[in-house]
């Protein structure tokens, strides 16, 4: 009876143990995938590529949106009736919120803040692009403008000059090369203080400037 008493001791022991090594398994399994996910939400990568803009723009409505960025808030006025195709062009990837997560990947001391690249890199962009647009209007500090590669290569990167923008820059930018669909109306000082951060040699802002989400205001 003794060695039968021992064997259902030893069989428990046993039982417990594979319980107890199944429970941590289940656990760590859990605790993996909510890692994966955690490390997916705080490090965003857009991925999602667009064979055009789909028109979002309304006829009478006076467009701003707000660049919620992680050093603070940009609003800015855009000019849907001078430039309809840059305009809506932002307010489609606004509204798929394209731009959330993404960096300004490009700082250039008394010139411009860049961003709107979902690589980071200054390559990148929504998958397809659309025509320039000449407007009268000229540049000045707090102007809001399309970055691009050559004529007709606008896409979803765009920038906005500084406040102390040299008038050489000013010259080159009115040359009717880039398209100007917008202009600061509000935090100024936010536009500047990303316009101070330090870059590396590429002119790549060391710390992460990040554009957290767009919001678009309808008037």
């Amino acid at each position: 009876m003794s060695q039968v008493g021992e064997a259902v001791k030893d069989n428990k022991k046993i039982l417990f143990l594979v319980v107890g090594l199944l429970i941590v398994s289940i656990a760590g399994l859990y605790m993996t995938k909510n890692g994966m996910n955690t490390n997916i939400t705080n490090n965003i990568v857009q991925t999602k590529k667009y064979t055009e803009a789909k028109n979002v723009m309304e006829d009478g409505v006076d467009y701003r949106v707000i660049l919620k960025t992680s050093l603070g808030n940009i609003e800015i006025d855009l000019f849907e009736k001078e430039t309809p195709l840059a305009v809506n062009n932002f307010l489609f990837l606004a509204s798929e919120k394209f731009y959330n997560g993404i960096i300004f990947h490009r700082v250039v001391e008394g010139f411009v803040i860049q961003g709107g690249d979902p690589t980071g890199i200054g390559t990148g962009g929504p998958g397809y692009s659309f025509k320039d647009e000449v407007t009268a209007r000229k540049y000045k500090a707090y102007s809001v403008g399309m970055a691009n590669a050559g004529a007709n290569t606008n896409g979803s990167q765009f920038f906005i000059t500084l406040g102390n923008i040299s008038e050489g820059n000013l010259e080159a930018l009115n040359s009717g090369v880039y398209t100007l669909f917008g202009e600061v109306v509000d935090g100024f000082a936010v536009v500047d203080s990303i316009g101070r951060v330090e870059t590396d040699s590429k002119e790549k802002p060391v710390n992460k400037v990040v554009i957290e989400s767009v919001q678009i205001i309808e008037n």
